[in-house]
């Protein structure tokens, strides 16, 4: 089977919707993935402005279009948060076998419910949506280990040339950055990785 590392982060519409293409290769056993967590916007990088021209041209021109195509339901959401707690909370899910779902509750508050789940309360109902300890959610959320985690994943990922969200990585070191990139592992097409 082969192996890809698949970069994504929780805020990001084009990770949203290439997870369930990432998802469906991995459950037909065509892929060994290793889901990988990468902030887009970690501190001190500003972060956008939920209803500033660059959201809104890029979803009018791109999200929408491709979540048409793909039968996901997305919406622009009302909040733009940093995402460290987020996905220190993701890598605790993990340990815990219970990554997918709780990735999918926090997915859905965000894009489909329109929450800002940067918050406790958000973090813990994706935990008990999922079966997962709330307490548990939290504590990992702000684990000082679970955060350095996060920057050494990106210290590697970007050492590999990984810049953005969605990306996938293969164990000989070519990248893909955006959406497709397994649809060209599988027909032999070259990935496309950032300029």
């Amino acid at each position: 089977m082969r192996r890809i590392r698949f970069y994504y982060d929780i805020v990001c519409p084009y990770s949203y919707m290439e997870s369930s293409t990432v998802e469906a290769a991995e459950d037909a056993g065509e892929f060994e993935v290793e889901w990988l967590p990468f902030e887009l916007r970690p501190a001190p990088k500003a972060l956008l402005e939920p209803r500033g021209d660059h959201l809104r041209v890029d979803w009018t021109q791109h999200v929408y279009r491709r979540a048409l195509a793909l039968g996901v339901e997305i919406h622009l959401p009302r909040y733009q948060p940093r995402s460290t707690l987020i996905l220190a909370a993701c890598l605790w899910a993990a340990e815990e076998g219970g990554m997918r779902p709780f990735k999918h509750a926090l997915y859905e508050a965000f894009f489909c419910e329109g929450e800002d789940i940067a918050t406790d309360a958000e973090i813990r109902r994706a935990a008990d949506r999922t079966g997962l300890d709330p307490d548990g959610a939290i504590a990992a959320a702000y684990s000082a280990d679970r955060i350095g985690r996060l920057s050494e994943i990106r210290r590697e990922a970007e050492a590999a040339g990984i810049r953005g969200v969605p990306s996938l990585l293969t164990p000989d070191g070519e990248s893909h950055w955006g959406m497709g990139g397994l649809q060209r592992l599988l027909a032999g097409d070259p990935l496309v990785p950032r300029a």
